[in-house]
């Protein structure tokens, strides 16, 4: 059986130098998957964020070690849940 999401949703896995993203979005009756990676910069960071919001995403789940995932939680914590 195969489950379908009913919101647009995004994971990402912070590492050191980049964060991968993908994000799933229900379309008819299957849920589609859109992938980017990006860069650790500040004004990639920016860019992640309006890409998000440009698709519709709402929750967010976020994978880190270390200290690498703070200032992006940080930074997503005011518009995604």
């Amino acid at each position: 059986m195969t489950s379908r999401i009913s919101a647009v949703v995004a994971g990402i896995d912070v590492h050191k130098a980049m964060r991968a993203v993908v994000v799933a979005r229900p379309e008819q009756n299957e849920t589609k998957y859109l992938s980017r990676k990006f860069g650790a910069g500040g004004w990639q960071l920016k860019e992640l964020i309006d890409w998000l919001q440009l698709l519709g995403v709402r929750r967010v789940a976020m994978e880190s070690t270390a200290q690498y995932g703070k200032p992006v939680w940080y930074a997503l914590e005011p518009y995604f849940h």
